[in-house]
Formats: structure tokens, C-alpha cells, sequence
């Protein structure tokens, strides 16, 4: 036999040894058929309850304040916000794999509210600017109707957007103002508005059992415009007598949801 032929032999035995160790070692490569890579989508229809809670934290969009005597060169310097707890109930509907929608109501707990600003006013303050300081709250109800789009699922795991319009009702709760600048304390009564609500949502659905889905996304939810009471002053007169602050609101919110089926459905094509 030639060397030739006996190192084709080598490489031919050492290629086969390869190819047996790399099959004890190496697991089988994944199907392109696996329903993880390719998606499955659910054939599934029907009503479903859902209960929502977590929390959101307020973003002021604009904030202005007015007075019944304007005061030369007044300015909201800050605002500051704080977040809410948000619980929510509702009732949807799935269409198909690919559609759903519901409506939903919810609380939204107290928030705080805060702002500084200043003036010119030489007679109180000198050559410095006169501070101002505020503090208040705010709590929200919230009605919405909700639709939403998903596209299978993969490793269990079912993904969505959602878009949402409804109204919010906020109530600006009782604004103070610290005394100071020639003015005693200020205080404003409490007022609720309602406003449209608009909601952009993304998240992510996971099968607990063949009824009930845990739902964890993110929105974000602009609330409208609140305004305070008529503040006055103690005494009544003062820089602060007829102020009204106006703010936008808008709030970026996590939330841990369930929903449950009502029906199995039946299998859609």
C-alpha cells in the first residue's frame, strides 16, 4: 500500500472520529419548523375580563399660572411631580389572532405636585427676585377604550401595541402657597376637569393556563390639562390673591395585569 493511500485512510478515520464526538457533544440543531422560532398563533376568539394594577409617574407638558393684578416679571422656575399607583378593571374582546380590544376604568392615586417661582417686586424683596413656593396634588379617574394588535407567539411569550382614547378626570387637589413676600398663606380649593385621554402601549402577554394570561407592558398616557381653584391670600390681600395654575399632564406608566378567558372560543382559520 502507497503512503498515498495510507494517509487517505488517516484523514478519512480521523473526519469520522470528528463527526461522532461533535454528535455526543453538540445538541441537535434547532428545527426552522420549531413553533419558538417560527411563532404560533393562537386560534382562539372570545370575551375576557382583566384587572390591571402599578404604577405612573406624572410629566408636566406646560404649566402656567395667571392673576387677577399680573405681577412685573413672574416665572415658573420648577415643577415637580411624583407618581401614583394606578389600579384598573375591564372587559375585552378577542377578535382573532391577530386583533383584540377592551375598556377599561381606572384609579389613579394621589400624586404630588410642586413648583417655585419669582417675581420683581422691590418693595418686598429688595434687588433680589421674590420666591415663591407651592404644593398640591393630583388624583385621576380614567375611562378608556383600548384596541390592540399581536402577531403570534414566540417561547410563549405573545407581544402587542396598543393604541387608546378616552377621558380623564382630574382633580387638582387644595394648592398652597408658603407665606412670604409681603403675603400671608395662600390657598386654592380644590377643582376636578374632564379631558380627553390618548395611550400608546407595548408589552408582552404570557399563558398561565388555557384561561388566563399575566400581561406586563409599558404606556404612555397623555391626561389633559388641570387647573387649581381661585387662590386667596391670608390676609386678602397679596401678589398671590386670584392666582390659577394650569398644567398638562402626561404619564409614563408600568402595569402588571391578568385576564381571563370567559369562553374557549372557537378555532379560527
Amino acid at each position: 500500500m502507497s503512503k498515498a493511500a495510507i494517509c487517505i485512510g488517516l484523514v478519512a478515520l480521523l473526519a469520522q472520529g470528528a463527526q461522532v464526538l461533535a454528535a455526543d457533544i453538540l445538541p441537535p440543531a434547532p428545527s426552522l419548523d420549531s413553533p419558538a422560532l417560527r411563532g404560533r398563533f393562537d386560534g382562539d376568539s372570545g370575551a375576557y375580563l382583566r384587572a390591571d394594577a402599578g404604577f405612573g409617574q406624572l410629566q408636566a407638558r406646560r404649566a402656567t399660572s395667571t392673576f387677577a393684578t399680573p405681577l412685573p416679571g413672574f416665572q415658573q422656575d420648577a415643577t415637580r411631580l411624583g407618581h401614583a399607583t394606578l389600579l384598573g378593571l375591564g372587559a375585552g374582546y378577542q377578535f382573532n389572532e391577530f386583533v383584540r380590544a377592551d375598556v377599561t376604568g381606572e384609579y389613579r392615586g394621589s400624586a404630588s405636585y410642586g413648583a417655585s417661582a419669582s417675581y420683581a417686586d422691590a418693595a418686598s424683596c429688595g434687588a433680589a427676585r421674590c420666591a415663591e413656593t407651592y404644593a398640591g396634588a393630583f388624583r385621576t379617574m380614567v375611562l378608556m377604550g383600548n384596541v390592540y394588535g399581536q402577531i403570534g407567539s414566540w417561547f410563549d411569550v405573545t407581544p402587542f401595541v396598543g393604541l387608546g382614547f378616552g377621558f380623564a378626570r382630574t382633580s387638582f387637589a387644595p394648592l398652597t402657597l408658603a407665606p412670604g413676600n409681603g403675603h400671608g398663606a395662600g390657598q386654592a380649593p380644590e377643582v376636578s376637569q374632564i379631558r380627553p385621554a390618548f395611550a400608546l402601549m407595548a408589552g408582552g402577554a404570557w399563558d398561565l393556563s388555557s384561561k388566563v394570561k399575566i400581561e406586563a407592558g409599558y404606556r404612555y398616557m397623555t391626561l389633559g390639562s388641570a387647573r387649581s381653584g381661585d387662590m386667596a391670600c391670608t390676609p386678602g390681600s397679596g401678589p398671590c390673591a386670584g392666582q390659577v395654575q394650569k398644567i398638562g399632564l402626561a404619564s409614563h406608566d408600568l402595569r402588571l395585569g391578568l385576564r381571563y378567558g370567559l369562553e374557549s372560543g372557537a378555532s379560527l382559520p
